[in-house]
């Protein structure tokens, strides 16, 4: 099957799934001293009463706590703005793909005669985005006056170029990053070893363009992390790792996504879409079409976090698989996940899209048991693919599509429900844990009887709430909590 592609931005249509998954824009380190905040303009350091440090950075994909609370990780974009910036960090295989691609992206637009309204490429083969960059900045003086007006709609593209650096905080302050390694693709979610030895990311597959929703899953030592190495391909965006920090549990499918051929380039799109972005990964809801996976166990490093030459891999179960299906490992070996309850054989079209909440056992890892939970609120979903485990990984948080969150304890099997009178609002952040006690979401507040209400950043327990973000300046305020702060 062929995608329709037109020049100018060319950019994603993703028309079939369409949807939003909110993302962790802050992150508590695990003594709950400070936060990682990915405000308005870029990644902020938070002490526990909203004070932010200068900025870190200002484009961050995602960003980590190790166990120590003194060290994290952050994947730091500093794209490229032209082909020559781009070509020093492209391999000698994908510079030549992409070269290839602007070469025969040339040839079809001198062969057209026709309306530029109506004209298609071929279907990209390699990265389309550092194709029109070299198509652009090779090209232009040629193309630009055959094709017009349309051709300005290729200016504004950039390349991400994603570092994975690792930071350390002392007495409040956050030194200078080291550099791990480099991504062309942002990394989508960050995830330490409960060792401190080795951590996973799960970040878009290349090409760009028609790339499936689906993530590839690595492994990295800390100390060595030039052998970071492939886990998984068309892994689930969230995964965990084991209580020995040896092995990770993720959701994986040989399937792939029936919604990439829908794809398409269309006029007048924003440049950055050309890019796998993880705001434009489809809820499981957007799903129709089921596509066949596993929750899968691998074992990646040994005791001292070195990758395994010969990694053994265990199928926990077969799931309906989703993007976002998230994963938790608990301290006595249990593997919870949210996935839609599917008997086979099934129409696809007859197929629930409420998630179910289940556990596999450890001592019989072919038993997977389903959690029983009160029946859904009548007016909200719960958004069981955002789930949170608390840190001491007795309680689970579960927040909905209208702003209420539940917290389950695993052990009982009691749902409480959290901050009832204080919504979240799930558009910008997932709401997070602090401490075993206490939560971190944006709200609406206000600061007094008569005062309008804002969104702010806002700390919740049992004893009372209070707002984090009322003292944030404007930029970092701004795109991430309406009105301007809290």
């Amino acid at each position: 099957m062929r995608s329709r592609h037109v020049l100018a931005a060319l950019i994603l249509s993703l028309a079939a799934l369409s949807g939003c998954l909110p993302e962790a824009r802050i992150a508590w380190s695990p003594d709950g001293t400070h936060a990682l905040v990915r405000a308005g303009d870029g990644l902020y350091l938070s002490d526990g009463d909203g004070k932010l440090s200068p900025r870190i950075a200002e484009d961050v994909a995602a960003v980590a706590w190790l166990p120590d609370s003194r060290r994290f990780i952050a994947a730091c974009n500093q794209p490229a703005a032209t082909w020559d910036e781009l070509v020093p960090h492209l391999s000698e295989e994908r510079k030549a793909a992409a070269e290839a691609e602007a070469e025969a992206l040339r040839r079809e637009v001198l062969a057209c005669k026709g309306d530029w309204g109506t004209f298609r490429f071929r279907t990209p083969s390699a990265d389309i985005l550092a194709a029109l960059m070299c198509l652009r900045d090779r090209h232009g003086d040629e193309l630009g006056p055959v094709v017009g007006d349309r051709w300005s709609g290729l200016k504004a593209l950039r390349h991400g170029v994603y570092t994975l650096r690792l930071f350390e905080v002392a007495d409040g302050k956050v030194g200078e990053g080291r550099l791990l390694l480099e991504s062309l693709e942002p990394p989508a979610e960050i995830r330490a070893a409960p060792t401190g030895k080795a951590f996973a990311y799960a970040a878009p597959p290349y090409p760009a363009l028609g790339a499936e929703a689906a993530l590839v899953l690595f492994v990295v030592p800390l100390g060595a992390p030039e052998s970071a190495t492939r886990v998984a391909s068309r892994a689930s965006i969230f995964f965990d790792w084991t209580a020995d920090g040896r092995s990770l549990v993720y959701a994986s499918t040989d399937e792939p996504d029936p919604g990439a051929l829908s794809r398409y380039a269309t006029l007048g799109s924003p440049p950055e879409s050309l890019v796998y972005r993880r705001a434009r990964m489809p809820e499981f809801f957007r799903q129709r079409d089921l596509r066949l996976g596993s929750l899968v166990r691998k074992a990646v490093v040994d005791g001292e976090g070195t990758v395994l030459a010969e990694p053994a891999r265990t199928r926990l179960a077969d799931v309906a698989f989703f993007d976002s299906m998230p994963v938790a490992c608990l301290p006595d070996g249990r593997v919870l996940f949210a996935a839609r309850e599917v008997r086979l054989p099934a129409a696809t079209d007859g197929v629930a899209d409420d998630l179910a909440l289940f556990a596999v056992e450890p001592s019989d890892p072919r038993t997977v048991r389903k959690l029983a939970l009160p029946e859904a609120r009548a007016d909200a979903q719960r958004r069981l693919d955002l789930m949170q485990l608390s840190p001491d990984r007795t309680r689970l948080l579960i927040p909905d599509s209208k702003g209420a969150i539940d917290l389950l304890d695993l052990a009982t099997g009691k749902v409480t429900e959290a901050a009832k009178d204080l919504p979240a609002v799930l558009a910008k952040t997932i709401p997070a844990w602090r401490s075993n006690r206490e939560l971190c979401f944006i709200a609406e507040t206000k600061d007094g009887e008569d005062a309008q209400e804002r969104q702010g950043v806002v700390l919740w327990s049992a004893e009372g709430t209070r707002c984090l973000s009322k003292d944030w300046p404007e930029p970092a305020a701004k795109g991430f909590l309406a009105a301007g702060g809290g």
